[in-house]
């Protein structure tokens, strides 16, 4: 995801009225609940980072922006920042904040618009993308036990004690692929 912690999607990929005009929307919107800063789903290299303000320009719309570009060729845009915390050129890892979600741009309130585009800039929907990605990230029982202490509020001392039963890596990873299946 692009949130430590919670968030909500205040406008979904797709046809969308916005002030009385219909439009194709070719990101999601997301505002974070715990947390403003965004981070990034993915490995790549930082090819944007820039406001635009210049209304001649087609991105202006987007404010303060980031492009990251992925080993698989997608492009990802992060926009309407407060701040961007990366520069062109930029590695960027799994994970590393780049930005603070905020108000700048076309925009009618914090939040991050995230766009996904192939490489022949075509858009496609986001959380199709961020879905994708999650299930090719390798899991790990770190990861497992920080999924179902969080999905099923388990407290630690009962992930202690399932520690102590003699498939319990293989019932930690289980539980927590079941607990990704079902979101």
């Amino acid at each position: 995801m692009i949130y430590k912690g919670k968030y909500k999607i205040s406008s979904p990929y797709g046809d969308r009225k916005l002030n009385g005009i219909v439009s194709f929307h070719k990101g999601v919107d997301f505002v974070g609940l715990e947390s403003k800063e965004i981070i990034s789903p993915v490995k790549g290299i930082v090819k944007s980072s820039a406001i635009i303000t210049d209304k001649s320009n087609l991105t202006w719309e987007w404010g303060n922006y980031i492009r990251i570009d992925t080993e698989d060729e997608y492009r990802l845009f992060f926009c309407h920042l407060s701040e961007r915390l990366v520069r062109v050129g930029q590695k960027i890892n799994v994970g590393d904040i780049i930005g603070i979600e905020g108000n700048t741009g076309y925009s009618f309130g914090s939040h991050c618009h995230f766009e996904v585009r192939t490489k022949d800039n075509v858009s496609i929907p986001p959380i199709d993308y961020l879905e994708k990605l999650q299930q090719n990230e390798e899991l790990t029982i770190e990861k497992a036990i920080k999924i179902i202490q969080e999905n099923a509020t388990l407290d630690d001392n009962t992930m202690k004690y399932l520690s102590f039963y003699k498939y319990s890596d293989s019932l930690i990873l289980k539980l927590a692929q079941a607990i990704n299946k079902n979101k």
